[in-house]
């Protein structure tokens, strides 16, 4: 895990605890569904990527999706958000498929996750971090060759213009936008991974 005092020096730009709660509640099913959303992404055996996973509302869903031979790896800036993620994994019987780390603001320490992720999810998180440049640079190093990324922005805090403005950065960063998929009252983007040639 990174560096504890660093994260939560800078909790003050991301969602707090108390939020973590309801949406992690089983209401938000009803309009943000993980199967719905991420059922024709996620496989068994997939290694995926949550980040800014909160107390694991996407996390157990990705859990199930990938089965005993897969891995979910989930990232957030928070402690306790990961510990409650932690907590709710053991009481689901998933923890054996779940990695949790703790993150910092300009960093998801992936590096050692190198070209192994099948496909990562980023829900209401770009427009917290502090360099979205350097953000999508970290995703694209992680990205298996085709790997996808599902990009979710919440309407009521980011405009459409700065939804382009974020997806213009990802493609400045080697990520082709393939389609929109509908999710309630987001902006949302499906990209793919470009495959840089060589020379």
């Amino acid at each position: 895990m990174q560096n504890h005092k660093s994260s939560e020096e800078h909790t003050h730009h991301v969602c707090p605890l108390w939020v973590g709660y309801l949406l992690s509640s089983p209401i938000r099913t009803l309009y943000h569904n993980p199967e719905k959303i991420l059922g024709h992404h996620v496989q068994e055996g997939m290694t995926t990527l949550d980040i800014g996973c909160a107390m694991g509302f996407f996390t157990l869903a990705m859990a199930r999706m990938v089965g005993t031979s897969g891995k979910v790896m989930a990232v957030d800036v928070q402690e306790k958000m990961v510990e409650k993620l932690l907590k709710r994994a053991k009481k689901a019987s998933l923890l054996n498929r779940i990695e949790a780390r703790i993150c910092l603001p300009h960093s998801l320490g992936l590096n050692d996750y190198h070209q192994k992720i099948d496909f990562a999810l980023a829900f209401a998180v770009v427009h917290e971090v502090p360099d979205a440049n350097h953000f999508f640079n970290e995703i694209y190093l992680a990205l298996k060759p085709k790997g996808k990324l599902l990009l979710v922005e919440p309407k009521g805090h980011v405009t459409d213009t700065e939804f382009s403005t974020t997806l213009a950065v990802a493609g400045e960063n080697s990520f082709i936008i393939k389609t929109s998929l509908p999710v309630y009252r987001s902006h949302t983007a499906l990209l793919y991974k470009k495959e840089l040639k060589t020379t």
